[in-house]
């Protein structure tokens, strides 16, 4: 895992200076504690911080082809970089035993289409002096980031949207559609970021640059699921045996490495699984991680015991005791843009145990996406279930119903909303701030700036895409993964795993894997009262019965103790200071009157958390 860096001046005779690449690559050391590299030819500039992983004495970067007319930076790992080696070393001559020399040698023989190729997580940029070009890529799911700016004047690039910001004629004007995304949902999806200057290379696209300017950007994968008239019908022992085999061989690709290598253990069913697997591979004791805490509401880790002692790995658990007010502003600088799920904190936390002992972890992340598990797909169940029951010329008058009956009563949730879509159900669930509550949230101004636009937008387009032509559970597990995902989980991975310099690697995102159980019908991964079905019953014999019947649990943090305790000064002076009411974006007695309602009876709320993170991050980015 690295961090890569550049700038391409259009006007030939504008130098790149050495020193301004330098005080990129300085911004992302994190990222890339071992080595630095910098190439710089004219106009052309590429830095480059390494986190040494695979052939560790070799494979320096920027990395050019034989003849020097052709260099790369990348920041990832290709799997089946050996298996390309052989197929590529007849043509071209390999002096390294790295993955980025066969990214180089792959783009040579194929072009920007080589990425067709790969299997793995990247993000790549190369430099084409014949073609006079550049070329920017990110893996299929998008667990690479990949920033640019393009302009009239240059293209600037990194994998931290901080490196771009080091030019000093980057603009900082907020992107207002952007900012009601992430009040929305807590994060900010590609390709838009916080400034309308910059954006983000969205997952499976790459896209090429030329010396006049013209730019255009190819989607090469996305992640599409078979409609139910073709899903396959095999029996689920069958399709579970071959997943099992595809599992195996995605966990054992990922298990390639010249440096110490361990696994994230939090004792749900997909980090279980990964440590189970591994376990069966590894010659020697697998070393796990997990971390627990003293409130017993978010503490994990008697299940992830239950999993160390039957795969006998080599356990590390830890107590944090965590001191919010410390670690919060640092992880704000970290994430760039504004960021409001607060499981990136322990998420850092235990990629500083972990990196302690090894220098890469495998994770479970995907997992709820994949194999359908997260907790608005129970609910998805039972509102498509009660739909199945009540005619559409019904419905309406059954909503109307629904409403009026007792608040107690369990059908009310369901039947009040029941002439709505499956997309109120992907929406509702997710959501920090809804429509009503922004329009109160927002100035005169800064709705007038939003001109109607709502941030839902982009998960109910992700919806409508695909609401015709998908069963309800496909259609909720497309827009995790094309919106959810990697604006929220893999950021949140990447960013707090790199801020502890630990690579990070996903084997239930392997893009084999997912293509397999996208053909599956969704009984396959989710009933009534089971989830991940055909997960469980590929790996339930590696596994303790007690992980299998175990109800879901997020990785979440007690907020509502931080906000009414330590964090409860910060959160006031910070929403309600003369920085937050100059920037004239939120009104001051609605914010005032979410603080007091909060003070007074306790409760967690999720809106003052993502203010706060969008303030602090202000205060930093804006200041």
């Amino acid at each position: 895992m690295c961090g890569i860096c550049g700038v391409w001046y259009f006007d030939s005779s504008r130098p790149v200076h050495p020193e301004f690449i330098k005080c990129m690559t300085d911004q992302i050391v994190h990222r890339g504690p071992d080595d630095e590299g910098c190439y710089v030819n004219g106009s052309v500039g590429l830095g480059f911080r390494r986190l040494s992983i695979i052939d560790v004495a070799g494979s320096p970067q920027p990395m050019p082809n034989e003849d020097e007319h052709i260099w790369i930076v990348f920041n990832g790992e290709i799997y089946n970089y050996q298996t390309l080696r052989a197929q590529l070393q007849h043509k071209h001559t390999l002096r390294t035993k790295g993955d980025t020399e066969t990214i180089l040698h792959a783009y040579e023989e194929y072009g920007p289409d080589c990425v067709d190729y790969l299997r793995g997580m990247f993000a790549f940029a190369i430099y084409d002096g014949h073609q006079d070009r550049m070329t920017l890529a990110v893996d299929r799911f998008g667990k690479k980031p990949l920033y640019y700016l393009l302009d009239e004047e240059k293209l600037l690039f990194g994998s931290e949207l901080k490196v771009i910001l080091q030019h000093p004629n980057v603009s900082r004007e907020l992107d207002m559609e952007a900012l009601d995304e992430y009040l929305a949902f807590g994060h900010i999806t590609a390709p838009r970021t916080i400034f309308r200057s910059i954006r983000k290379l969205p997952p499976g696209h790459f896209m090429i640059v030329d010396r006049n300017r013209q730019s255009s950007q190819h989607m090469y994968w996305h992640p599409n699921f078979l409609p139910p008239a073709e899903q396959t019908k095999k029996p689920l022992d069958e399709s579970a045996a071959v997943l099992r085999e595809l599992l195996f061989e995605a966990v054992r690709l990922r298990m390639i490495s010249d440096v110490p290598l361990g696994a994230f253990l939090s004792g749900g069913v997909d980090s279980s699984a990964i440590v189970a697997i591994m376990s069966q591979i590894s010659t020697q004791p697998v070393k796990t991680f997990s971390i627990g805490f003293e409130e017993r509401d978010y503490d994990e880790t008697h299940y992830a015991q239950l999993v160390a002692d039957q795969c006998h790995t080599d356990h590390v658990r830890e107590v944090v005791r965590p001191d919010v007010m410390s670690i919060l502003p640092k992880l704000i600088h970290q994430f760039d843009e504004p960021f409001a799920d607060s499981s990136m904190v322990p998420t850092y936390w235990v990629s500083q145990v972990a990196r302690k002992h090894v220098t890469v972890a495998l994770s479970g992340d995907g997992g709820d996406e994949v194999f359908g598990g997260y907790p608005w797909y129970t609910y998805g169940y039972r509102h498509n279930f009660l739909q199945s029951l009540i005619p559409v010329s019904i419905r309406p008058t059954a909503e109307r119903i629904g409403k009026v009956i007792p608040r107690f009563t369990k059908l009310r949730p369901y039947l009040s909303v029941v002439n709505q879509p499956v997309e109120y159900w992907g929406t509702r669930f997710t959501s920090f701030f809804s429509a009503s509550s922004r329009a109160q949230l927002y100035t005169h101004d800064a709705v007038s700036t939003l001109g109607g636009y709502e941030g839902e937008k982009v998960k109910i387009d992700a919806f409508r895409h695909v609401e015709n032509k998908l069963d309800w559970l496909s259609q909720m597990q497309y827009c995790d993964l094309t919106v959810y995902m990697p604006a929220d989980i893999l950021v949140k991975v990447d960013r707090a795993s790199m801020l502890a310099s630990l690579e990070v690697r996903a084997p239930l995102l392997d893009h084999i894997v997912f293509e397999y159980v996208a053909t599956l019908p969704k009984e396959y991964k989710r009933t009534y009262n089971n989830s991940k079905v055909i997960l469980k019953r590929a790996l339930g014999d590696l596994l303790p019965p007690a992980i299998h019947t175990r109800s879901k649990q997020g990785f979440g943090m007690p907020q509502s103790e931080w906000l009414a305790g330590p964090l409860n000064e910060l959160m006031r002076e910070t929403l309600t200071s003369k920085q937050a009411q100059a920037r004239g974006l939120f009104d001051p007695a609605f914010v005032n009157d979410l603080i007091e309602a909060q003070q007074a009876h306790h409760q967690s709320d999720y809106r003052l958390w993502a203010l706060l993170c969008f303030e602090l991050w202000a205060n930093e980015y804006l200041t």
